[in-house]
């Protein structure tokens, strides 16, 4: 069963608007929306920034090219996010090692892919010589646009509205300011002790490679 649907900026903007008291304000209502969205949009690239979103994890798969040694990203790929890259070999998806040296250089091109380099596009190392190898791209997508009112958030709703509503309250001096301030402080919290246990994304650790006498006339 699919997540159910984020709410969209229209929905969270108006809430906040209500709790802001701004709900029947007419013409103002109309002036601080603008501002009220920027207040949605640096709550979900925050929290964004903060955290890892299992939600938001993606995978993509595509052939290498003969004699290709640059790819594109997966449009909705962070690169600074990607977990892994793989390989499908001999019946198995084996993971590429990040970072190609000169000394790396020196694998005859042709063998099969063993390395990966983020660049403005995707290096693979050796070049492949054949299309029959599939690349599997594991990674954490980008955050959706918000522009329109029927956009929809990336991130849990709730979250996002707390985190906007809190700073919007700050900013129009509400006597309630505090306890907002005090309810993000807390969610915040409860985030960083859920994540502390997780993975965190880091560069494929360097392990010696299963292809080094592999080349690519060979059965994969």
């Amino acid at each position: 069963m699919a997540l159910p649907l984020k709410k969209t900026l229209g929905e969270i903007r108006s809430q906040i608007q209500s709790r802001l008291g701004f709900g029947m304000a007419g013409n103002a209502q109309i002036v601080n929306s603008a501002l009220i969205d920027d207040f949605i949009i640096d709550a979900q690239e925050a929290l964004y920034i903060q955290f890892d979103w299992i939600e938001l994890k993606a995978t993509y798969e595509r052939y290498t090219g003969v004699n290709q040694q640059f790819y594109d990203y997966p449009p909705d790929c962070n690169v600074e996010r990607i977990k892994s890259l793989s390989v499908y070999w001999n019946g198995d998806y084996v993971p590429l090692i990040e970072g190609i040296d000169l000394k790396h250089r020196g694998i005859t091109p042709g063998t099969i892919p063993c390395r990966y380099e983020r660049r403005d596009q995707l290096e693979i190392w050796p070049i492949p010589q054949s299309a029959t190898y599939k690349l599997r791209f594991e990674y954490e997508r980008t955050l959706l646009p918000l522009v329109d009112n029927s956009d929809r958030l990336s991130l849990p709703d709730e979250m996002v509205k707390l985190y906007a509503l809190a700073n919007a309250k700050a900013h129009y001096r509400q006597p309630d300011a505090d306890r907002y301030a005090s309810q993000l402080e807390s969610m915040l919290l409860r985030l960083k002790a859920q994540h502390r246990s997780r993975t965190e994304w880091k560069r494929t650790e360097r392990v010696p490679s299963p292809y080094a006498s592999v080349s690519s006339d060979q059965d994969v």
